[in-house]
């Protein structure tokens, strides 16, 4: 079954709530804030796994975590829209446990339009929102093996949506815990503002398009910065991903170059949960997402290279 929505984030709280868990999920602690809120509102607990090496949940620590028992389910994020092969890991988990919940989290992948749902997952993911791969600024949609979705009327206020934007941000700058209450209005669960066909036409006419142009911006910074600094081709498709250890004073050089870049996926455990993630905190000081995106031009891109060169 195909369920659409406006946002993402609607699917996944309509899923949960009709599905009414009652252990925790297990979440990477680099996760969007937005899915632990969706968790919160839909009232299913969670905890946190620390990330490794691939930069996503810790593949190792899940399967501890679901062997012991206790818990509902897992949401892997493909991180940074690398598109991970899951299938004989999702596999294990359910031979573990053949009743754990699986969401597949590929928000910021280039969307699938075949309408396939990878095998032993529950629910699949997909975003054409903000800063997504394919960015529409509205619209999400997954793939569930249920046939009896009920979506639930919702409260929502477009300033509750801009307040709690403005307390999450002030959240991981300052290290507080987050405190609005689970019912605050701040989750859009209207429906598209489109036909569903119509929806995936949009989509389809602009992947080709979108994909060439990533590809373009790519290769300057493939070409422009040293190779040790880059995660490779995996990590180039929503975004071009480097580590570095001047960070923040080369993302102020950007800026200040009227220019802009991402330092996204911090770590969310300890605004939540109280709970550090020593891997997850350590590589949010490093991590720098180059766009390459309509916003980024062949001068940009360059002057991109240039700044970050002067600063190593």
């Amino acid at each position: 079954m195909i369920i659409t929505a406006n946002r993402a984030s609607a699917i996944l709280y309509t899923f949960l709530r009709n599905k009414s868990f009652e252990r925790p999920f297990l979440l990477p602690a680099n996760v969007c804030p937005v899915v632990p809120l969706t968790f919160l509102k839909a009232k299913t607990d969670f905890e946190f796994i620390d990330i490794d090496e691939t930069h996503a949940m810790s593949k190792r620590q899940a399967k501890e975590k679901i062997i012991s028992g206790g818990y509902s389910g897992i949401v892997f994020v493909h991180a940074y829209g690398k598109l991970f092969n899951n299938t004989s890991f999702y596999q294990e988990l359910k031979e573990i446990s053949p009743e754990i919940c699986i969401i597949d989290d590929r928000c910021l992948c280039q969307p699938d339009l075949t309408g396939v749902q990878p095998l032993y997952t529950d629910l699949v993911l997909y975003s054409t929102g903000y800063a997504k791969y394919v960015e529409l600024l509205f619209g999400g949609y997954g793939i569930s093996k249920s046939n009896n979705i009920n979506f639930y009327d919702n409260a929502f206020s477009k300033d509750a949506e801009t307040i709690q934007q403005e307390r999450l941000r002030k959240c991981l700058r300052d290290e507080e815990v987050y405190d609005l209450p689970s019912d605050y209005p701040w989750m859009d669960c209207s429906a598209l503002p489109m036909p569903q066909k119509q929806y995936f036409e949009l989509i389809s006419s602009k992947i080709n398009a979108i994909r060439e142009k990533k590809e373009y911006i790519n290769k300057i910074y493939r070409t422009h910065l040293p190779k040790e600094i880059q995660w490779g081709p995996e990590y180039e498709g929503w975004r071009f991903n480097i580590s570095i250890e001047k960070r923040d004073k080369i993302l102020d050089a950007i800026f200040q170059n009227d220019l802009f870049a991402g330092a996204n996926y911090p770590s969310t455990s300890y605004m939540f949960k109280k709970q550090h993630a020593p891997y997850a905190e350590e590589e949010a000081q490093h991590v720098l997402n180059l766009f390459n995106n309509h916003k980024a031009s062949e001068e940009f891109a360059l002057k991109i290279c240039d700044i970050i060169n002067y600063h190593l």
